[in-house]
């Protein structure tokens, strides 16, 4: 069995492995070694991945020395050499020109990794680039401020990845404040930083383009859509990527544009995930990244909206190339909506319950969904890729339904957060409720049909079927009406309380009702609203009170 190497199978890199074992190929991962202190940093990356392919692919770390890496790769005698992630760009490269294997010229490294240079590039091509320049103290970054008579700018790292360390600022003062931040927090990549890019900045729409070439042939394998938020300090978080189901006015001159700019930068080999900014001027490169889209990208997710993955679609290229080109001009035919969603969290905070999972999953664009970092009990601030609370994949064929899960999320991101990560135990805070009296509140609301409660306190209704946390499963689905009696948290967390919520609920018929008095929901951490967040995460039309209805809660299924 032949060996395929990929150097940094991080991220959406890590598609490579399966990949290749799906076609009759041993994978081998090459981890690079950039320093102690960032190969001792990325362990707890590593180490899953290692874990799950433990039995069906090869790990090794970069030798001291290139020379040394190079023999034990050669001694591993890969078809392909490929780059999963952007630590693993340069040495990749290396690896395959010293092979003789299909690759990049290691003469275009600088402008395929700088992004100075990278626009530099482009402007020597006679193609539209930014300006910019590598500043290396106040009084050179100020004085190409001035100088270029920028108003707004942005200052980032000339190598780097995950918005980590960019700051956009919209004044000298913001300049000032963003270098006195972040000019010695040191360079993401893992070297030494030898000064911060300084460029203008472009107004415009933000979006990316994915490539995967072979021979300088240019295949377009998908598009999306940026939107983000500045947070306080000037940073840009990610707040979701969509995919595009049709391409929009310009982006045609987008995709023409991304071509030239492969070309100038000396791209002819491999995946690119490019990004890209769209003003009154047209087309612009912001960076040019030459390995796959990162954000871990679940290859079924990508799959389910453009019908192929970029890691598959590099390895037909290599692999197959004839095919693989004969195939390269086919028409861009998306098979569904697809977004991904960053979880943004406004402050640091602890938690001890976090619902998070329970409430997306209900989503019917749900697709995937990784917490990362906030599978601890903490969460930093969101302020760039590597903060974020988390990332929900979404896909759907149906645009309006994927839209309205978006916005979903989005709500209780920013209005109801506490639903989705608590930091109380589950409970409120406010004074729990006595215990409701069950018979007076069904002669209240009158119903009629077959009736469900869930309730630990009350066991003795005539006509009535009563469930609690042993018997809930159990109970048949169809019911007409549903009440929800959780007059004391007890034990229950926010995470627990949810669970039984949906559990009721699928309990109901469509049609059906389900009742939530306040005695139950002032044990939610935003009230009344927290049963109204889980009632538009599981297919509950939230009904209009009525002058009588004294605080109940009244969903239904539709």
């Amino acid at each position: 069995m032949r060996n395929i190497l990929i150097v940094d199978a991080f991220s959406t890199g890590v598609n490579f492995i399966e990949d290749i074992l799906m076609r009759g190929y041993y994978p081998v991962v090459l981890w690079t070694k950039r320093s102690e202190d960032i190969f001792a940093l990325m362990e707890g990356v590593r180490s899953p991945i290692e874990h799950r392919f433990r039995d069906r692919a090869g790990f090794y770390a970069e030798a001291d020395s290139y020379e040394d890496t190079l023999a034990l790769v050669r001694d591993l005698d890969p078809k392909i050499v490929l780059p999963g992630a952007d630590l693993g760009v340069e040495l990749a490269i290396r690896l395959a020109e010293d092979l003789g294997l299909p690759g990049n010229s290691t003469s275009n490294i600088p402008q395929m990794t700088n992004k100075y240079l990278m626009h530099k590039a482009l402007t020597d091509a006679g193609i539209r680039g930014i300006r910019g320049k590598i500043v290396h103290d106040r009084d050179e970054m100020l004085g190409f401020y001035d100088e270029e008579g920028l108003t707004g700018c942005v200052l980032k790292p000339y190598r780097g990845a995950s918005s980590v360390d960019v700051r956009i600022c919209d004044s000298r003062e913001e300049l000032i404040a963003a270098y006195d931040e972040v000019f010695s927090t040191g360079n993401y990549m893992g070297g030494e930083e030898e000064g911060m890019l300084l460029q203008e900045r472009i107004v415009g729409t933000e979006y990316i383009v994915n490539t995967v070439s072979y021979d300088g042939k240019h295949k377009l394998s998908a598009v999306w859509k940026h939107s983000k938020k500045k947070v306080e300090g000037g940073g840009m978080v990610y707040n979701y990527t969509e995919t595009l189901s049709r391409l929009e006015t310009g982006c045609s001159g987008l995709i023409r544009y991304a071509f030239d700019v492969l070309d100038a930068v000396g791209v002819r080999y491999g995946n690119v995930h490019s990004e890209f900014m769209i003003d009154k001027n047209g087309p612009v490169l912001i960076e040019v990244n030459a390995r796959p889209m990162g954000s871990d990208m679940p290859a079924q997710f990508l799959d389910r909206i453009w019908g192929h993955h970029e890691t598959d679609l590099a390895l037909d290229a290599y692999l197959h190339p004839d095919e693989f080109l004969k195939h390269a001009d086919d028409p861009f035919r998306p098979l569904a909506k697809g977004l991904k969603k960053h979880l943004i969290s406004d402050e640091e905070r602890d938690f001890t319950s976090a619902p998070v999972l329970s409430l997306i999953r209900r989503q019917k664009s749900f697709c995937h969904a990784r917490l990362g970092k906030a599978v601890s009990d903490h969460l930093a601030r969101t302020v760039d890729l590597d903060t974020s609370a988390g990332v929900v994949y979404l896909a759907n064929t149906d645009e309006r339904q994927l839209i309205r899960d978006r916005d979903f999320l989005e709500r209780a991101e920013s209005l109801y957060f506490d639903m989705l990560y608590f930091g109380n135990g589950g409970k409120s805070g406010k004074e729990e409720g006595s215990v409701p009296d069950i018979k007076g509140f069904l002669k209240k609301i009158h119903p009629v049909g077959s009736i469900i409660v869930y309730s630990e306190e009350t066991d003795d209704l005539p006509g009535v079927t009563i469930v609690d946390s042993k018997t809930l499963s159990d109970a048949k689905e169809g019911y007409s009406h549903a009440i929800l009696d959780i007059p004391h948290a007890k034990d229950n967390d926010l995470e627990t309380m949810t669970e039984i919520f949906f559990a009721l609920a699928d309990k109901l018929r469509v049609g059906g009702h389900i009742y939530v008095p306040e005695s139950t929901y002032r044990n939610f951490p935003c009230g009344a609203e927290s049963v109204e967040i889980l009632c538009e995460a599981s297919d509950i039309a939230i009904e209009a009170p009525d002058m009588d209805s004294e605080g109940v809660i009244t969903g239904r299924r539709i």
